[in-house]
C-alpha cells in the first residue's frame, strides 16, 4: 500500500461554490488517491497556517477551496514559503483556477495531482501599494457593484437594490480613473479599469459609457459581473503603469475581488508569484 501524502487544507465554506456535497468529494478524492487532510483552516474564521507551521508539521503542499479572494490570502500571507500551493476551484468566477487547470473539476485536479500529472509554477501577478492580485484587479468608482454582487451572494433582494442605486450613483456621480503613465486611453477618464496579468505583461480593460446606450450595456454587465462583456477599450499589455483618479479622490479597488482603498494615484507592475502554486493544465499559469 503507498504511503500516504499528508496535505493542509483550508477552504471558505462562505465561498461562491463550496459546499457541504463539494467538501465530501474533496475527502472521498483525496482518500482513493492517498492524499490525507492532516490539517484544515476554515478561512476565514481559522487562521491561515504559517510556513513555520507547515514546516513543523511535514506539510509541503497547502490546498484552497474557496475563490480567487481567498488564494490572494493564502499566496500573500505565505511568501517565500518553499512548499507549493495548490488551488481548486470554489469561487463564483474562479480565474486563477482557470489559469492553472483549465475548466478542470475539482475531483480531476486532485486526481492529476496526485497521479504525479501537474507542475509547480510561478505565474505573473500584480502588485500594488494595497497588496497583490493574482487573477486580476480593478480600479475606479464602478467598482462599487461589487456590493451588488456580495448581495446577489447573500440572496437578500432588498440590499440588492440599496446596493444596486449606491453603485449607479458611485459610478456616474464621481471622478473616473486613468492611465497617467504611460498616457494612454481617454484623458477624461472611465468609471472602471480592470488589469489581467498574463506571462507577457498587463492587458488593460478601460470600461466606458460614451453613449445612453453604452451605460446600459454597461450597467447590465456590471449587474451580472460579466464585466468583460459591457463596452470597453483595451489597451497595453503593460509592464507596469500609473493610474489616477481625475478629481484626486482615492482610488476604489478591487484585488482578486477584495475592496481596498487606495491613495489617488498609485502605481501597479508586473511581478512573479511569491510562492509556487501548482498547475495540472499543460501551460498553466
Amino acid at each position: 500500500m503507498a504511503k500516504q501524502r499528508d496535505i493542509w487544507l483550508v477552504a471558505n465554506e462562505g465561498s461562491g461554490s463550496v459546499r457541504e456535497e463539494l467538501l465530501e468529494a474533496l475527502r472521498d478524492t483525496c482518500a482513493s488517491s492517498d492524499l490525507c487532510i492532516a490539517h484544515r483552516a476554515d478561512f476565514p474564521g481559522d487562521p491561515i497556517p504559517t510556513a513555520q507551521e507547515l514546516d513543523r508539521a511535514g506539510v509541503d503542499t497547502l490546498v484552497t477551496l474557496g475563490g480567487d479572494g481567498t488564494i490572494n490570502a493564502v499566496v500573500s500571507a505565505l511568501a517565500g514559503w518553499g512548499g507549493a500551493i495548490l488551488p481548486l476551484p470554489g469561487g463564483t468566477q474562479n480565474l486563477l483556477t482557470h489559469r492553472l487547470h483549465g475548466e478542470a473539476r475539482v475531483e480531476d485536479v486532485i486526481k492529476a495531482f496526485a497521479g504525479g500529472k501537474a507542475n509547480k509554477v510561478r505565474p505573473k501577478i500584480i502588485r500594488s501599494s494595497q497588496g497583490i492580485a493574482l487573477a486580476g484587479l480593478m480600479v475606479g468608482p464602478g467598482t462599487s457593484w461589487n456590493d451588488v454582487r456580495e448581495a446577489m451572494r447573500a440572496g437578500d433582494p432588498a440590499q440588492m437594490l440599496r446596493a444596486t442605486g449606491a453603485a449607479i450613483e458611485g459610478t456616474t456621480g464621481r471622478p473616473p480613473v486613468r492611465i497617467a503613465v504611460p498616457p494612454e486611453g481617454q484623458r477624461e477618464g472611465y468609471p472602471i479599469i480592470e488589469l489581467v496579468p498574463h506571462a507577457n505583461g498587463m492587458d488593460a480593460a478601460a470600461y466606458h459609457a460614451r453613449t445612453g446606450a453604452d451605460f446600459v450595456a454597461q450597467t447590465w454587465a456590471l449587474m451580472r459581473q460579466e464585466f468583460r462583456e459591457g463596452p470597453h477599450d483595451t489597451l497595453g499589455p503593460f509592464d507596469r503603469l500609473e493610474m489616477e483618479s481625475t478629481g484626486g479622490e482615492p482610488l476604489d479597488l478591487l484585488l482578486d475581488g477584495e475592496p481596498a482603498d487606495a491613495t489617488p494615484r498609485e502605481t501597479f507592475s508586473l511581478e512573479q508569484c511569491p510562492v509556487d502554486l501548482i498547475a495540472t493544465m499543460p501551460g498553466g499559469g
